[in-house]
């Protein structure tokens, strides 16, 4: 089954921009887009994590590939 981009469109995850990263509706982290690769895949620099136990996965400045399709992707409140 192809992933659906419930939260935001791959099309809208714009370089640049922030967005909050979920997996399985458990915040992980805020991040920035670097580079947005087309296709699914972008990378992204982590700003903040969202939570005190994804603090240590997730050091701000930590640069890397994601699959956005794989992830709850949303703009920041």
């Amino acid at each position: 089954m192809k992933p659906q981009h419930d939260k935001v469109s791959k099309d809208e995850f714009t370089p640049g921009e922030r967005y909050n990263v979920a997996l399985r509706d458990q915040p992980l982290y805020e991040a920035t887009v670097v580079k947005f690769h087309g296709g699914c895949w972008a990378t992204v620099r982590v700003e903040r994590a969202l939570s005190d136990a994804t603090a240590s996965l997730y050091p701000v400045g930590s640069e890397f590939d994601i699959k956005v399709a794989e992830y709850d992707v949303t703009r920041p409140v």
